[in-house]
C-alpha cells in the first residue's frame, strides 16, 4: 500500500479505503487513478501476518503443462509434495511473461508456502521481486533467471547434454550438423547452443550461423525448421533438436521430403519422452532425471519454508544419451 499510495501520489489511508471498497473521503478520479495502479502493478492484498500460519500450499509456475516434459515433472512435484502433506497450486504460462507475474501475485495473496518457478522470463521484473518483499522462498527450476534472489536452483547441464549428443553425430562422420534450438531469452536454450558449439570446436569444425534454427519446443517449429532449411538449400546430414517434440516435427518434414533416417540424415531429441519410443524410427535422445529435478526441487522448498534447507544454490543434474534407431550404429 504504500507503493501504491507513492505512485499515486495519495496517503497510505486514501489507498486502504479505495481497497476496501469505503466511499467516503475519495473522489471518484483519484479513487480511478489508484485502481488503474493497483490492476498495472497486479497489487494483491494479503489481510495476514504471513508468519502466523502456514497454509501448507505450495505453487507451480510453469510455461507449457501440454509439453511431455513439464507434465512429468509437475506430476513429480506434486507426487512428492503430498507425501510430505502438502497442496500443489498450479500456474501455466504459456510462456507468457505477463501471466507469469499474475501467477506470482495471484500466489502471493494465496497465501502459498513457497513458490517452485519454471520462467519464461530471462530478467526479473517487479512481479518477481514481490517474493523477497514478502518472504515466499523460492526454487528456480530448470531455467535461470537473472536478477532474483531465490533459495536454490535445480537444472541439468545442458551444455554437457549437447556437447554428447553432437559429439555422437560427428564420430559418425557428419560435418553438416543441424540445430533447432528453443527461443533465444531462455537459459537452457542458449547453453544447450554452448554446447553444441564446444562440440564443432572441439573437432575442428566451424561453426555456421545458418545451421542454428531458433522455435518454441513445438512439434510445428520442428516440422517449419526443417522446411525452412529445404528451401533455403541447406544439405545437412546430422540433426539435433532442442526437445523431443521439434525432433518429432522434424522427423516428419524429413519424411515428407523423401529423406530416410537414419540413412540420409542422423536425428537427435532432447527429453527422452514416451513418444521418443513409439515414432519410427525410435528417436536418439537425451535423457533427463526429470523426476529426480522434480522431487529434489520440491524438497529443497519444503526444506525451505521449515528454515531447514542448508544444501547448495545450484544443483547441476546430469543427462544420459540413449541410442536408438534415428543414429546409425558406430
Amino acid at each position: 500500500m504504500d507503493d501504491i499510495a507513492r505512485m499515486a501520489g495519495v496517503s497510505k489511508a486514501t489507498v486502504s479505503r479505495v481497497v476496501n471498497e469505503i466511499p467516503e473521503g475519495v473522489g471518484p478520479e483519484t479513487r480511478a487513478r489508484v485502481l488503474k495502479i493497483i490492476e498495472d502493478t497486479n497489487y494483491r492484498a494479503v489481510n495476514f501476518p504471513k508468519q502466523m500460519q502456514r497454509s501448507k500450499t505450495l505453487g507451480l509456475i510453469i510455461p507449457d503443462i501440454g509439453n511431455p516434459f513439464f507434465g512429468e515433472l509437475a506430476k513429480a512435484i506434486e507426487s512428492y509434495a503430498s507425501e510430505q502433506g502438502y497442496t500443489v497450486l498450479f500456474g501455466n504460462t504459456d510462456f507468457s511473461i505477463e501471466k507469469e507475474s499474475k501467477y506470482i501475485s495471484t500466489f502471493s495473496a494465496k497465501k502459498v508456502d513457497g513458490i517452485i518457478l519454471v520462467t519464461t522470463a530471462q530478467k526479473a521484473n517487479e512481479s518477481h521481486k514481490y517474493l523477497k518483499k514478502y518472504n515466499i522462498p523460492c526454487v528456480l527450476l530448470d531455467r535461470l533467471l537473472s536478477g532474483i534472489e531465490y533459495t536454490a536452483g535445480v537444472f541439468l547441464n545442458n551444455s554437457y547434454a549437447l556437447f554428447m549428443a553432437c559429439s555422437l553425430l560427428i564420430k559418425h562422420g557428419n560435418k553438416t550438423i543441424v540445430f533447432l534450438s528453443g527461443p533465444k531469452n531462455i537459459s537452457t536454450a542458449a547453453e544447450r547452443v554452448l554446447g553444441y558449439k564446444d562440440a564443432l570446436n572441439q573437432y575442428h569444425i566451424p561453426f555456421e550461423e545458418r545451421l542454428v534454427k531458433y522455435g518454441d519446443y513445438t512439434f510445428d517449429s520442428g516440422y517449419q525448421s526443417v522446411m525452412e532449411l529445404e528451401r533455403e538449400g541447406i544439405q545437412f546430414t546430422g540433426l539435433l533438436a532442442s526437445n523431443d517434440t521439434m525432433a518429432l516435427g522434424a522427423m516428419q518434414a524429413l519424411k515428407e521430403l523423401s529423406y530416410r533416417i537414419p540413412e540420409d540424415i542422423e536425428v537427435i531429441g532432447f527429453d527422452n519422452i514416451g513418444f521418443s519410443l513409439l515414432c519410427d524410427p525410435p528417436l536418439t535422445t537425451i535423457q533427463q532425471p526429470t523426476i529426480e529435478m522434480g522431487r529434489k526441487a520440491a524438497a529443497i522448498i519444503i526444506d525451505s519454508v521449515n528454515r531447514s534447507y542448508s544444501g547448495p544454490k545450484n544443483i547441476r543434474l546430469q543427462p544420459k544419451l540413449v541410442t536408438r534407431r534415428s543414429t546409425r550404429a558406430l
